[in-house]
């Protein structure tokens, strides 16, 4: 087929294609790097709010005008996931590839955290005398986050802080991000995420079904913060796009729209899975294929992971220190400086020597088939 077909007809919507950039900058997407590092900033902002002033960050903001922007975070987040996670899972088509590299990325930065929290903060901040505080089964519970059995309580530690008891509220993610990875294995095992038609369908089906089910039951309104399965929606809402990456224009006008839509529908009932997501994920996509000034501090690693990983813990140590100062401006600018210096250990001492380990499952680099091969249809 000719590209040029391809293109919207109307000029002021034409462009580039998402597909086009990203075979432009080697495969991946110039701006996601710095998408990354601002969606985390957005999230220890929120954990700000809810650290010093004991409420969630989600009822402090949802009644504000910004609270559409603070409700976008996660399920934007997700949306990224998707998207990068379906490209990794069509170059290895390996589900062995794929859970092992999965594997790798969560699990040793992740143990490494809650051991960290479990033996060097809790003892160092509990009010408990340290066998007590050993003994206690809420500091064996606490090693299950490893393996996604969440808990957030350590014996003794921040009880008397407005969040209390809460060692890290980040880690109720781990839940439907693990959810996604089942899911796309399942995907793989049966084929589906090869097709991107099968991949289309499924989408419609879950947009069809979730969409109904909340029509009757309001389950997945916006009330503060999405649930989990709304992010696991928008992790196949990437899953979706990336596949047609090569039919979406990357247009500032469409860009300005989905703004604007995304600001409205958030406001509007029963818009959870209509329209919404695609104006998020679209609006992800613009900013991730934009070529943004290079800041060699903050590009020479992956510190995502572990700005989320961390940053909690942290705000709730400075709330506990720094009792007469608790404000979400303090904690927020003494949170993000040592949270980058602790991510940035994380990532050079940890998380990526565990990532070299992927040689030894790595298989020959493939091509990701054009969808217009009849081998992804």
């Amino acid at each position: 087929m000719d590209q040029t077909a391809r293109r919207p007809i109307v000029r002021w919507l034409s462009g580039p294609t998402v597909k086009e950039r990203m075979d432009a900058h080697g495969g991946g997407g110039p701006g996601f790097d710095l998408l990354r590092i601002a969606l985390s900033l957005l999230v220890i902002l929120l954990h700000s709010f809810h650290t010093a002033y004991g409420v969630p960050a989600s009822d402090f903001l949802a009644t504000g005008w910004s609270h559409p922007i603070w409700a976008a975070t996660l399920p934007v987040f997700f949306g990224l996931s998707g998207f990068l996670v379906c490209g990794s899972a069509l170059r290895s088509r390996s589900l062995r590839v794929f859970l092992t590299f999965r594997a790798l990325r969560i699990f040793p930065a992740l143990a490494v955290e809650i051991s960290l929290s479990a033996l060097i903060l809790g003892p160092l901040l509990t009010t408990l005398p340290w066998q007590s505080y050993f003994t206690d089964a809420r500091f064996l519970r606490y090693f299950g986050n490893i393996v996604g059995w969440i808990h957030f309580e350590l014996p003794g530690v921040f009880e008397q802080n407005p969040s209390q008891g809460i060692v890290n509220r980040s880690l109720w993610t781990l839940h439907p991000e693990l959810l996604c990875y089942v899911m796309m294995a399942g995907l793989m095992w049966f084929g589906f995420v090869y097709s991107r038609w099968k991949v289309t369908v499924l989408w419609l089906l879950a947009t069809a079904v979730l969409g109904a089910y909340n029509l009757f039951t309001g389950r997945f309104e916006l009330i503060g913060i999405y649930p989990g399965q709304v992010l696991v929606y928008y992790f196949l809402t990437g899953l979706v796009v990336f596949h047609w990456r090569d039919r979406i224009v990357v247009n500032p006008w469409l860009f300005a729209l989905s703004v604007i839509g995304s600001y409205v529908l958030a406001l509007i009932p029963q818009t959870t899975f209509i329209a919404l997501p695609l104006a998020n994920v679209y609006i992800m996509l613009y900013l991730g294929m934009m070529k943004l000034p290079r800041v060699a501090f903050l590009q020479n690693g992956d510190y995502s992971y572990g700005l989320y990983l961390y940053a909690f813990p942290i705000q709730q140590a400075i709330v506990e220190f720094l009792p007469n100062a608790r404000s979400w401006l303090v904690v927020f600018c003494l949170a993000v400086p040592i949270t980058f210096c602790v991510a940035l250990f994380s990532w050079h001492v940890i998380e990526k020597p565990t990532l070299k380990l992927k040689r030894f499952v790595q298989n020959a680099p493939k091509p990701i088939p054009s969808v217009t091969e009849p081998s992804a249809a």
